[in-house]
C-alpha cells in the first residue's frame, strides 16, 4: 500500500461522533462496493490511526480519523471519496491523496462477528420447536451470548434495514501481508501501513 487519503470527522454539537461514523462509513461502504465491482477485487484497505482498545478494562474507541489505502493513487482517485461524501462536507475533512511515509508500522484491521441477539434466536428456536419453554431457552441463550467491548460503528443494512454493529479489531504486524479487502475496507489477514 503506497498511497492513502485521510478523513477526519469534525466535532459538532448537534451530531455525536458515533452517529457521524455511521453515516460516513455507510457512504464509504457504498464507494468501496462500487469500486470492488469495477475492479473485480478488493484493493482498498482502511486504518483507524486513533484506534485504542484496552483489554484489561474492556474499553475501546475508533477516534475521529480514517485512512484509506491503495497500491496506486489512481485507485484512490477512482474511489472518489469527495463525491461520495459531498453531503457531509460540513462534518468531514478529506485530505488529498498522498504517498505513505517511508517509516511506518503495519497493522491488520478485521471485522469481528459477535454472536448476540438471544431474543431473536429464542423466537426462531421456539418457532421450530414449540414444545420448548421460551423463558428457559431465553435464559440459556443469554448465557451463551457474547458481548464485545471492541470499538464499533453502528450501521444499518441497506438490504434488510436492520441495525447492526460493525466491530473492528486491530492487530499489529511485522510482515506485509497482501490480500483482498472486503467492502468495509477490512481484512482478516491483509495489512495496511500504521503511522
Amino acid at each position: 500500500m503506497s498511497h492513502y487519503q485521510e478523513l477526519t470527522l469534525l466535532q459538532h454539537e448537534e451530531v455525536p461522533l458515533y452517529a457521524l461514523w455511521g453515516k460516513v462509513y455507510t457512504q464509504i461502504h457504498l464507494a468501496l462496493t462500487e469500486l470492488q465491482a469495477a475492479l473485480g477485487t478488493g484493493k482498498v484497505g482502511v486504518a483507524f490511526p486513533e484506534y485504542r482498545f484496552d483489554a484489561a478494562v474492556q474499553m475501546g474507541r475508533l477516534g475521529s480519523k480514517l485512512r484509506v489505502f491503495a497500491d496506486d493513487a489512481a485507485i484512490l482517485q477512482q474511489l472518489n471519496l469527495s463525491q461520495h461524501l459531498r453531503r457531509y462536507a460540513d462534518y468531514v475533512q478529506l485530505s488529498a491523496v498522498a504517498a505513505v511515509p517511508a517509516e511506518h508500522g503495519l497493522a491488520c484491521y478485521a471485522r469481528v462477528q459477535v454472536k448476540s441477539g438471544a431474543e431473536r434466536a429464542t423466537r426462531r428456536l421456539i418457532k421450530r420447536h414449540p414444545e420448548l419453554n421460551y423463558e428457559t431457552e431465553l435464559a440459556r441463550l443469554q448465557a451463551l451470548s457474547v458481548h464485545s467491548a471492541l470499538p464499533f460503528i453502528q450501521l444499518n443494512s441497506l438490504s434488510s434495514k436492520q441495525a447492526f454493529r460493525l466491530f473492528i479489531a486491530k492487530s499489529e504486524a511485522t510482515v506485509v501481508q497482501t490480500g483482498d479487502f472486503g467492502t468495509y475496507g477490512l481484512s482478516n489477514s491483509a495489512t495496511v501501513p500504521d503511522f
